[in-house]
């Protein structure tokens, strides 16, 4: 099995492909450089959501930095891109050249041709959200805002051209604990998923492929500007970023959600 990956440069993603790297060679890595961990806030917010949005992100961070270390990059033959050059004929033909035969993507933007022409069928990527209920952008979050806890998980699934769309491989969500903030269950969400990606890279290797459940529209696609730093205030301003302590308590009730998964 030749094994490549396209993914992220935070320290979320670099962990993910290390794992998987403790078990499985790489024949080729494209490392999208992304933008600051820690995003200025916006102008002209009322502060106690100014105050909120740099505590999110600074918490984030901090989050990160204390689940994953310091986290390197891949060495072996990597091609660094930026946003703009994800999908370019060079980022193209460097695929091409290696001949992978699964490719696993996390945390890259939105793949489209050319790109997404020379991918193998077997190109999955790692989603942060239980599709199809939390597709698109920051759907770590939107569990929390919407009070659902136990929805803050990952989805394995299959490329397609539409956003998080493809059919589901496999399905994660982390152990939920008392002193769990909002950034503790995202990080350990990745710990977990990296982890089941290697078992679900065995079953690769004996089987061939996985079992699939396609996806039925039946959530939201979320956009980045669907994210505001108001709704921050339900994090912290209502629940004091304690809403899973709630929820082990039977303070706050919420559906746990129906996994697909292989093993």
């Amino acid at each position: 099995m030749k094994l490549m990956w396209i993914g992220g440069s935070h320290p979320r993603h670099l962990y993910y492909i290390n794992q998987v790297r403790q078990a499985f060679p790489l024949a080729g890595a494209v490392l999208e450089k992304r933008e600051h961990l820690i995003p200025s806030p916006p102008e002209g917010v009322d502060p106690v959501d100014r105050d909120n949005f740099v505590r999110h992100f600074q918490d984030r961070a901090e989050a990160e930095a204390a689940y994953f270390g310091n986290q390197q990059p891949p060495s072996e033959n990597v091609l660094e891109v930026s946003e703009q050059d994800l999908n370019s004929e060079a980022t193209a033909g460097f695929v091409e050249s290696i001949g992978p035969d699964v490719v696993l993507v996390f945390g890259c933007g939105l793949i489209k041709g050319p790109l997404y022409e020379v991918l193998p069928r077997h190109t999955v990527n790692l989603h942060l959200g239980l599709s199809p209920r939390y597709r698109g952008a920051a759907t770590l979050f939107w569990p929390f805002y919407f009070l659902e806890p136990p929805y803050a998980g990952t989805t394995f699934h299959y490329i397609v051209a539409e956003p998080d769309a493809g059919d589901v491989i496999h399905q994660v969500v982390p152990e939920l604990r008392r002193e769990d903030g909002i950034h503790d269950v995202a990080c350990r969400a990745v710990q977990a998923s990296a982890s089941e990606a290697v078992g679900l890279l065995r079953v690769f290797e004996r089987e061939g492929g996985w079992t699939v459940h396609r996806q039925q529209a039946t959530g939201k696609n979320f956009l980045a500007s669907d994210f505001k730093p108001e709704h921050l205030r339900m994090i912290y301003n209502v629940y004091d970023n304690n809403m899973v302590a709630h929820f082990l308590d039977g303070k706050l009730r919420s559906k746990t959600p129906k996994l697909f998964r292989q093993f």
